[in-house]
């Protein structure tokens, strides 16, 4: 393995290792004025890594791509994933209000997918698809040397998580999908809940912000100083080049082929025998068919009687009051939910 330093790690934290240009991996990240919160001081601003929270982001090299994502904690291995569309929407700052409370427990690993946030972009377009986005989580799993992981994976990134562990079973001790995403049944036969009538087009920065507000359903789901380091990684020439490739890639053959994806997974659903635990929030416009006066988290459900066709150890918690990030709406009742679910199969045969 071999670990990249961040643009202001010291380098003799990292024995002897060879002198990384960080100038020739990404462009630094400029960041925005601090806002002021309320009017009564300055926020906190985040880290020129786009780190947020106290953490500190690290990278690593992964099969040529440069790699960013948080290492906290220690004991057994926990893969966090975001969702979000590539190069704008998420990045592994969406788990700052969880990695420590979980790294109190595990050692915890939040990384940037494929494309997004500081990671770099895919080596070839091929790479764009689902395929190559959970290429990239499995071989830094490997580059990691992690062994089993527990796996925890958000809306597009609890996708790319099941689709792992339908690849890739004998690295997955326990697997958690949050929220609705492409791995999951529609939400209902016609439009969800989801209102982007008022946001800018989602191939831009701006709409994919507005589509995550829209997503949440607490106020307090996101601040100021996640925003300021979303917007200051979303706005590096890498992101932009990024999602002018996703436009310029998205055609009906590209779609056929997600499909086609989508489904060989389903048909090998069955060798998810491990433990696997759905979680859900109420109020999710995105599981939330806009003909029904209240959410029948048909999506959530679906995946549910998939999955739970053949495993019995699949457990779903939903919580009320709480939208599409319910991990971070309550990151200590998520926290305490996950790790209860974990100690339960740990403490049976």
């Amino acid at each position: 393995m071999r670990r990249i330093p961040g643009p202001h790690e010291p380098e003799a934290a990292h024995g002897r290792r060879r002198r990384t240009d960080w100038r020739r991996l990404l462009t630094p990240v400029m960041l925005l004025p601090s806002l002021v919160a309320g009017g009564a001081g300055a926020m906190a601003a985040p880290g020129p890594d786009g780190s947020i929270g106290g953490l500190k982001a690290r990278f690593v090299d992964v099969k040529g791509v440069a790699t960013r994502y948080y290492d906290e904690g220690q004991g057994e291995p926990v893969v966090l994933i975001h969702g979000g569309m590539t190069a704008g929407s998420s990045t592994a700052n969406v788990w700052s209000r969880n990695i420590p409370g979980l790294a109190k427990r595990f050692h915890v690993y939040a990384v940037d997918r494929l494309g997004s946030g500081l990671t770099g972009n895919p080596l070839n377009d091929a790479d764009y698809a689902y395929s190559g986005q959970v290429e990239h989580i499995y071989q830094f799993i490997q580059t990691m040397t992690l062994g089993k992981v527990h796996l925890v994976g958000h809306s597009a990134g609890g996708a790319i998580a099941f689709y792992v562990a339908v690849h890739h079973p004998e690295i997955i001790q326990t697997l958690t999908i949050i929220g609705q995403g492409p791995a999951s049944p529609s939400a209902s036969d016609g439009p969800s809940r989801l209102d982007l009538s008022s946001c800018p087009d989602q191939n831009v920065y701006d709409g994919l912000k507005c589509r995550v507000e829209k997503l949440a359903w607490l106020k307090t789901t996101f601040d100021p100083e996640y925003w300021e380091a979303d917007a200051s990684m979303a706005m590096q020439p890498k992101s932009k080049a990024a999602r002018a490739k996703v436009v310029a890639l998205t055609n009906d053959a590209w779609r056929s082929q997600a499909t086609a994806y989508k489904e060989r997974a389903w048909s090998k659903a069955a060798v998810l025998q491990m433990p696997v635990l759905l979680y859900a929030g109420k109020q999710d416009v995105l599981d939330w068919g806009k003909a029904d006066p209240t959410s029948k988290l048909r999506g959530q459900l679906g995946l549910f009687d998939i999955i739970g066709a053949r495993n019995a150890k699949v457990k779903m918690v939903i919580l009320n009051e709480a939208g599409h990030f319910p991990y971070r709406e309550y990151p200590e009742q998520f926290n305490q939910d996950l790790i209860g679910f974990i100690d339960h199969w740990q403490s049976r045969p």
